[in-house]
Formats: structure tokens, sequence, C-alpha cells
């Protein structure tokens, strides 16, 4: 086979894509795996690079500090603290007591997050966090289709 050949044979097989489904042959011409992009309204691209968030100065060990990546928002959260990746740089937002790993859902602007202990929301209108004791804690949150759904409420820890 020419080198030409091999080129257009992969150029066929990037057009067609990745298989449905996996019951697929694997000698039907689309792709099997696919590393480094992602599927977005039905062509694959490279996904978005994160730029790099500095938590050096955090002095905590495994699991944390935990990240959550939202529509609008970056939280890195430790134990005891929560902070909000601003403008290249981690601000202190709110200091709680110590819990379980964070869970947290968001709604754009909104976010609403737990750590078995507490429940924590921020603000859409003003960006603050702030405790709430009358939405239940627990130990995960799940966003699915607008409504939150709490795992183990109100079990502490």
């Amino acid at each position: 086979m020419a080198k030409d050949d091999i080129t257009t044979f992969q150029i066929n097989t990037i057009s067609k894509g990745l298989r449905p489904t996996k019951r697929a042959k694997r000698d039907s011409g689309f792709l099997v795996e696919c590393k480094g992009a992602v599927g977005r309204d039905e062509v694959l691209q490279v996904i978005d690079q994160l730029s790099r968030i500095d938590t050096s100065s955090l002095t905590v060990s495994f699991p944390y500090p935990q990240l959550f990546v939202f529509k609008n928002i970056t939280i890195v959260c430790t134990p005891t603290v929560i902070y909000e990746w601003v403008a290249g740089a981690l601000v202190s937002k709110l200091t709680v007591t110590t819990g379980s790993t964070w869970s947290a859902v968001d709604f754009d602007d909104y976010v609403y997050m737990t750590n078995g202990v507490v429940v924590v929301e921020r603000s859409p209108v003003t960006q603050s966090y702030a405790l709430n004791t009358t939405l239940p804690k627990g130990m995960s949150l799940c966003n699915f289709n607008g409504q939150v759904f709490v795992a183990s409420p109100d079990a502490g820890i």
C-alpha cells in the first residue's frame, strides 16, 4: 500500500467519526477510541486546555485540594476553606467546619455545596458564599435535570 493510500484511509475514517455503538464491527470504518478530543455538535473537537492553578500555598494532603470546574466558576476546597479562582489567583471566600469531602452542584452562578456537616451556597447576585441551615446537608449531591438529589441527607459523619 502506498503512503498516499494510508493518508486517504485515515481521512475517511476520521470523517466517519466514532462508532455509534460498541456493537458496531471494528472494521466498519469508524474510529474505535478517541483520546484528547470530545464530540461537540457532532464534530470531534480538541478538549479545552485548563490553565494550571497553583495550589502549592495550600498545606493539605490527599484528597485535598478538591477542584470544581463549573460553567462560570472554578472553586478550590480544602477541609475548612473554600477558595474561588478569580483573575488568575485563589481568593478565600469562606471558612467552615471540617466534614467529609466536598460535593457540589452548580446552576450557572448559583452553587450548592456540602461536606456532610455544613451547607454552603454561592449567591448568583452578590457572588458571596454563606452557610445555609435550611437546605439538607449530605454526603453527595447530584443535579438530575435541574433537580438536586442529596445522598445520606442530614446523616452527618
